[in-house]
């Protein structure tokens, strides 16, 4: 069922679809920032969003997530509650009455250790280059 608004100029409808849609960005985003945006989660996601129209015009959202393991839940998912309410009514202009989360399980952040023994691969490869470079001249 799709929201829909009146004005002056004739009515305007947003699909739930669209409000999922949304939302499933702004909890990507929010799940990349913390870390813990995996394949696993990636593919999850989409089905462990809910959006529900009211009879007055508001919305109520439904999610099952990943919480982050070693952080305090309560405060993880009421960041994220906020964060969603706030992008799905700037950008519809249509009110969100609840978001109920549940979290499904709990994801250790990734590390930067990889990308640091990445960093380290590579200037060690640099300096290996340089040194043939030099031996060679």
């Amino acid at each position: 069922m799709p929201v829909n608004q009146h004005n002056t100029f004739g009515e305007i409808s947003i699909s739930e679809a669209v409000l999922k849609d949304i939302t499933l960005k702004t909890v990507e985003t929010f799940l990349k920032a913390e870390k813990i945006y995996t394949d696993k989660v990636k593919r999850d996601l989409p089905k462990n969003v809910r959006i529900t129209a009211d009879e007055n015009g508001s919305v109520s959202i439904g999610l099952k997530i990943t919480g982050k393991y070693g952080e305090n839940l309560i405060d993880f998912t009421k960041k994220l509650q906020i964060l969603v309410k706030e992008e799905v009514e700037k950008m519809s202009e249509i009110n969100v009455a609840t978001i109920d989360i549940t979290i499904e399980e709990l994801e250790y952040p990734e590390s930067d250790d990889t990308e640091e023994h990445e960093l380290e691969e590579a200037q060690e490869e640099h300096n290996g280059d340089n040194g043939e470079e030099q031996a060679n001249k």
